[in-house]
């Protein structure tokens, strides 16, 4: 049986949404500082579209199941939902005519980075050798 209910993989997830938040946070208050506030708003908007969506797929991804086929099932499955709520999303904020773009994608590519990164800087510590293990 595989558990994805892994506290490690868990662990990781919740850093991913983290960081990705603070580079959401950061990016719109820069936005809103140097453009005023219909930039921060629309960095803020494209930084919220990708961690929506990732936090969905995360959701769907992370569900326990039987299987290596029902993990890859549910990981297509996350993948197709993060993709139409991005698209979702991305046309919704175009309809409201209101978004500034440069930051609404700017701050959408960065949480994807993010998204990349975070498993590069909180990477699992490998276990403390001992001198008996040295043995």
């Amino acid at each position: 049986m595989i558990l994805t209910r892994d506290p490690e993989s868990r662990h990781l997830a919740a850093r991913i949404l983290s960081l990705q938040a603070i580079t959401t946070i950061t990016l719109a208050a820069v936005c809103y500082g140097v453009w005023g506030a219909r930039h921060g708003a629309s960095g803020l908007a494209g930084g919220a579209v990708g961690l929506a969506s990732n936090g969905v797929m995360i959701a769907l991804a992370l569900r326990p199941t039987r299987t290596a086929g029902g993990a890859l099932v549910r990981l297509l499955v996350g993948q197709a939902a993060k993709i139409g709520l991005v698209v979702a999303l991305i046309v919704i904020a175009a309809r409201t005519g209101k978004v500034a773009w440069p930051p609404f994608l700017g701050a959408y590519f960065v949480t994807l980075l993010a998204f990349w990164a975070a498993p590069l800087v909180w990477r699992p510590r490998p276990a403390a050798t001992t001198a008996q293990d040295k043995s």
